[in-house]
């Protein structure tokens, strides 16, 4: 299949409104994750945090990575300024991702491309701020008569919800409609729609965008994915599965680390045939040459990751570029910091690579935002795209006790802790792998641009 060129890239990560701050933070070593505030959440997190896991009703964990201090102007897209104004933050940062991208390829005034272009957004199937204000009403109405009758107290009433939030009955529909909101925003294609494969999501979007321009459904496609559940939810959810760390540690490719973070963000990115790229004359950032695409199965746990399956989408990855895995410089893991996935990511990497006595650099930038859950991929295709760019990779920050794989193949002087000049001296290549929740798994291989 012919490869795909990424001709415009956008970003909103915590402490980066594009990948030109994100790149700034990343050479800087700075870590963006901090504690949560009362306007992060809505509400004081004192009252639900209790640092004793497993405590019911009760999150344990603090620290996030969030998006502050984002200024959005309604009024710069094809919409009315007060529809887009009643619309959350999931619809806000993918119109202001999607203007980006697109104005990065070099395409925000070519109508005529652009009404060939679709958008594949990951998306969480999770209730926002903004949709938990327009269903509390009804969770209220069904709930506060059966407590009533539970404690005989015919007077008692549930506290009123939050009607500061604007209601537009769109924010209901956060699953799907961002990316319909952005195709008219921008007068894209017919081709629009949201996808959920869990912490993989990106690079699933990314697949599915490339087989509608390798099928020559389409000329253009934008696509990436978002973070932007409720804070409160994604607590409560995390503390529930126990996948924060109990010792407060969360330290990607580090043996003290015990759990993830949790972020919010979004990315995207434009694509293009490369041929096409290569004819128009555009700038590719960085080409694709292979996304591999697989599924656990039956394993021990819907939670626990499977090295068969991750070494499956690797064959599918290199299959399908038709490159040697020795030809891959460096290989931005998943490793969101619990030691079982980490270590588990280690060993497929050596299970799969060793054979061909290959032993790329690896690190992780959720040391420096945390996990992004759906938008986790995007992350690292930045990261990457700028590292190549560059000619840097940026230090996996925070490592003190590495980890290593089970034969060391994949050993603690792979990981890639000082900034890093690019070792290859020919065609600069990268891989990264995205694994989600119930065994959907990804790995995708970029060259650098020409």
């Amino acid at each position: 299949m012919e490869k795909i060129a990424i001709i415009g890239l956008s970003c909103l990560f915590p402490d980066a409104n594009n990948p030109e701050e994100f790149w700034q933070n990343l050479t800087q070593e700075k870590d963006s994750t901090s504690s949560i505030t009362v306007a992060d959440l809505g509400i004081d997190p004192a009252i639900f945090y209790d640092n004793n896991k497993g405590t019911p009703e009760k999150f344990y964990f603090l620290k996030g990575g969030f998006i502050r201090n984002f200024e959005f102007d309604p009024s710069e897209y094809n919409l009315p300024a007060s529809f887009v104004e009643s619309l959350d933050n999931s619809f806000k940062w993918s119109l202001y991702a999607a203007k980006q991208a697109i104005l990065d390829s070099g395409y925000l005034e070519n109508q005529t491309a652009l009404s060939k272009c679709g958008v594949i957004l990951g998306t969480l199937g999770f209730p926002t701020k903004a949709s938990n204000s327009l269903f509390a009403p009804i969770y209220q109405q069904n709930i506060e008569p059966a407590i009533s009758e539970l404690l005989q107290n015919q007077d008692f009433h549930l506290p009123g919800t939050n009607n500061s939030i604007k209601k537009s009955p769109y924010n209901a529909m956060v699953s799907g409609l961002p990316a319909a909101i952005v195709s008219k925003a921008f007068s894209l294609s017919a081709t629009h729609f949201c996808i959920d494969a869990a912490c993989s999501s990106s690079f699933y979007a990314i697949k599915l965008a490339s087989h509608y321009l390798q099928s020559g459904k389409a000329d253009l496609m934008l696509a990436g994915a978002i973070s932007c559940a409720d804070p409160l939810f994604i607590r409560m959810l995390f503390s529930g599965i126990q996948g924060y760390p109990d010792n407060g540690i969360s330290r990607p490719l580090d043996k003290s680390s015990r759990g993830l973070i949790t972020s919010e963000g979004i990315g995207m990115v434009m694509l293009k045939r490369h041929s096409d790229a290569i004819r128009d004359g555009d700038n590719i950032l960085a080409t694709i040459c292979g996304n591999g695409l697989s599924n656990d199965g039956k394993g021990k746990h819907l939670l626990s990751p499977n090295s068969q399956g991750q070494t499956l989408a690797y064959q599918r990855a290199y299959s399908e570029a038709k490159l040697n895995p020795q030809t891959i410089d460096y290989l931005e893991c998943h490793a969101t910091g619990t030691l079982l996935g980490d270590t588990t990511e280690f060993n497929s990497i050596e299970s799969f690579f060793s054979p061909y006595k290959a032993t790329p650099l690896v690190g992780s930038t959720k040391t420096n935002v945390g996990h992004l859950l759906v938008a986790a991929g995007m992350v690292g295709i930045t990261k990457t795209i700028l590292s190549m760019s560059h000619g840097v990779i940026p230090p996996t920050i925070n490592v003190t006790q590495p980890i290593g794989s089970e034969n060391n193949v994949i050993s603690p002087q792979n990981i890639v802790r000082t900034p890093t000049k690019w070792p290859s001296q020919g065609t600069k290549r990268a891989a990264l792998s995205a694994f989600g929740f119930g065994g959907t798994n990804s790995h995708i291989i970029l060259e650098a641009g020409k």
